[in-house]
């Protein structure tokens, strides 16, 4: 939920929350490759980020806990979108304004076609 309505925070008459704008400015800022990521290469960025949502938790709590958690947390959505994407999903970062409940329709979504998001993930017939 936005703490200040403002026009900034207002993409097409929807209010949009913090974490999606956060989310979509990572998103737009992220170093894109030549091509497309292929789907191994996003399954491989996706473990690589979860395996860092948990370490946020157990660090102390510094100063820069929270901060590191919220980036983790970005980083996560942002590989779960460019996996998404690297198997023909229509995904858009401004749909994560319930970013847990979003997260689990996606790889619910990608579990369907597939894919599993392990450790021992492979990719289904998906051609790449």
């Amino acid at each position: 939920m936005a703490l200040v309505v403002s026009r900034e925070t207002v993409h097409a008459g929807i209010l949009m929350s913090m974490y999606t704008d956060i989310l979509e400015t990572a998103q737009r800022q992220r170093q894109r490759p030549s091509s497309s990521p292929t789907v191994s290469d996003a399954m491989t960025e996706l473990l690589d980020c979860q395996g860092r949502l948990g370490s946020a938790n157990a660090l102390e709590r510094s100063t820069d806990w929270t901060a590191t958690a919220l980036a983790n947390q970005v980083a996560y959505d942002v590989a779960l979108i460019e996996l998404a994407r690297s198997i023909g999903l229509t995904c858009d970062p401004r749909a994560f304004e319930r970013p847990e409940l979003c997260r689990t329709e996606l790889i619910r979504e990608l579990l369907a076609r597939g894919l599993r998001l392990d450790d021992s993930a492979t990719t289904a017939e998906t051609g790449r």
